[in-house]
């Protein structure tokens, strides 16, 4: 049998594909597997389904154990009581991985865990790999693998390119692998896990960490898996610094609401996101708050390098625009220095004075691309900035494509200094978009996504995060503070609580010797009287229950709290919104 160099690398370039639930049927998911793999993929295509001997012209199997070649990965499209069988079926015939589209498992319910438990428990007895339940499966541009059952003229695939996308939402994978074939971004490889029983984001993360290919990942998650939070990390952290590549993440859920709507579509489970967006930022991990400033990031990191700061400097013929760009990056964090005298001087001298010549360049509207060439080779060419935005509209009579060829050039030239073009309109301006982004010029059609995407740049180069480490620490701790933390815990596990409450877990970070706030317990109106006159303030106040998480979400957090008089009121009050927002806490 054929040794793959990583696990996951068998659902990437198998050399044969069974489909369990294919079907001639028109509008079937079974049909449009096959049929979008029959397109692309370049091994041998198996299906299997006991009602047919031949399906869309090839030789059709009731079972994977009646195929006579090996099968590397079967892509399962059954209804869910099944699965497990047909998972055993695979195992004994010796299939490498299962890609288990069906739906109706952890995310549906208890009967649903359950199957999801015993599909599991199988993958593991024959060792194989599972990428969901409840998924779309892969996609890999160029051997041709495609398990998405979204037909060709619904859902565009992008050409090949140097992005990966990893997501834990099947609709928005596809979505947005539509959205950028039409941007004409090039995506080589593309993941959904749905449930991820088996195959996660770690494992997916250090794949592509591997591909020589890939430079940026892109991610939608909306929890990691419990228990592998510090594995994530490491991994990530390894990527980024060790292996050069950028993670660009979107992270859903944030709030309680968008927890509980992750959960009831691909199992996720609620976890604090100020944790998580802390743990990204030790990672290395860009994490942006929207797909267009996934895909604005990832675009010039793929295409750009790295600048050496964050001076950016502008050129533009349309000075709104140029003023959006300088709020904008300012309000990111980048610099928009006003250019020395001497840098001025020299952009006197060639053009006129109604040209503005600090930063940024307003070349007016009757500029020509002989006037953006000038001016962005004295810009660049200056040591007073770490990249350029170029606004080149493309409305003016006196501008023609011929600026596409100018801006490249300079561009290509000064790699070290990276290059966002913005063009805003319909013909003049698309073309110009087509031209550069074929040069590896990455263009935006607004100011403020070119912005970001230069902030992504800068961040990739500054590396603030490379302070950020876990370093070992011995610390010296008391026996009997250990007992007494051992005690918290073996509490809390024996009232079937997987989390601390706010005063224990502070009483349990006191005992390692970690500096917390000074607290006080309240479980009447008197106590919170003391508490109130026995704390510094200001004080905080906040409910204390094992059934609620967001603490906000139910009116459970007052601030700003004074006196004991307050502290009273703020106690009162907190437990009315409680029970009326959380009646059952």
């Amino acid at each position: 049998m054929l040794k793959f160099k990583h696990e996951i690398n068998v659902f990437f370039e198998p050399r044969s594909i069974a489909v369990v639930g294919a079907s001639p049927k028109p509008g079937s998911i079974g049909r449009a597997i096959v049929e979008n793999l029959m397109r692309s993929f370049k091994g041998k295509l198996y299906p299997v389904n006991p009602k047919y001997d031949e399906i869309l012209g090839l030789k059709a199997y009731p079972s994977i154990s009646k195929i006579p070649d090996e099968v590397d990965i079967a892509v399962i499209a059954v209804r869910a009581q099944i699965v497990p069988m047909i998972a055993e079926d695979a195992g004994k015939k010796g299939v490498r991985g299962l890609i288990v589209v069906s739906g109706g498992f952890a995310e549906a319910g208890a009967e649903g865990k359950r199957l999801q438990e015993e599909l599991l428990s199988i993958a593991k007895a024959h060792r194989m790999r599972v990428i969901g339940p409840n998924c779309i499966g892969v996609y890999n541009a160029v051997t041709g693998v495609d398990t998405f059952f979204l037909p060709w003229e619904r859902m565009r695939r992008p050409h090949k390119g140097p992005i990966a996308i990893i997501s834990q939402s099947g609709a928005f994978l596809a979505s947005v692998m539509d959205w950028a074939a039409e941007e004409g971004i090039g995506i080589s490889k593309a993941v959904n896990f749905g449930n991820k029983v088996d195959v996660d984001e770690v494992d997916l993360i250090s794949y592509f960490g591997d591909d020589d290919d890939i430079k940026v990942i892109i991610a939608y998650l909306e929890d990691i898996k419990p228990g592998r939070g510090r594995r994530f990390i490491e991994v990530a952290r390894e990527v980024i610094r060790e292996k050069g590549k950028s993670i660009v993440l979107l992270k859903a859920g944030r709030t309680s609401a968008g927890a509980r709507a992750a959960s009831s579509h691909t199992a996720a489970l609620a976890g604090s996101y100020e944790v998580f967006r802390a743990a990204m930022k030790q990672a290395g991990v860009l994490e942006v708050d929207d797909p267009i400033r996934l895909f604005d990031a990832a675009k010039a990191l793929a295409s750009l390098n790295p600048p050496r700061g964050k001076r950016v400097g502008i050129v533009t013929n349309a000075g709104g625009p140029g003023v959006i760009a300088t709020d904008t990056l300012v309000r990111l964090g980048l610099e928009v220095p006003q250019f020395t005298e001497k840098l001025q001087e020299k952009l006197r001298r060639v053009f006129p004075a109604r040209v503005s010549t600090g930063n940024p360049v307003d070349l007016t509207g009757d500029a020509t691309p002989e006037d953006f060439e000038k001016a962005l080779k004295l810009v660049i060419d200056s040591d007073e900035v770490d990249m350029v935005m170029v606004l080149s509209l493309m409305q003016p009579p006196t501008m023609d494509l011929s600026v596409a060829d100018r801006i490249a050039d300079i561009a290509w030239r000064r790699k070290d200094k990276p290059v966002a073009v913005v063009t805003i309109g319909s013909e003049y301006a698309k073309s110009l978009r087509e031209y550069l982004e074929n040069r590896g010029i990455p263009v935006y059609d607004f100011p403020d996504r070119a912005a970001f995407a230069l902030y992504a740049l800068s961040m990739a180069s500054i590396h603030e995060w490379a302070e950020t480490e876990c370093p070992d620490i011995e610390v010296e701790v008391p026996r009997d503070n250990v007992r007494e933390a051992s005690k918290i815990i073996e509490s809390a596990l024996a009232e079937g609580r997987s989390k601390l409450l706010e005063h224990e877990a502070l009483r349990l970070l006191r005992l390692y010797g970690l500096p917390v706030p000074e607290y006080c317990v309240a479980r009447t109106r008197e106590e919170a009287e003391r508490c109130g006159r026995i704390l510094e303030k200001p004080l905080a106040a906040k409910i204390i229950s094992p059934d609620i998480i967001h603490k906000s979400d139910v009116g459970g957090v007052i601030l700003d709290i004074g006196n004991a008089e307050e502290a009273v009121r703020a106690y009162t009050k907190i437990l009315s919104n409680v029970r009326e927002k959380a009646p059952n806490a």
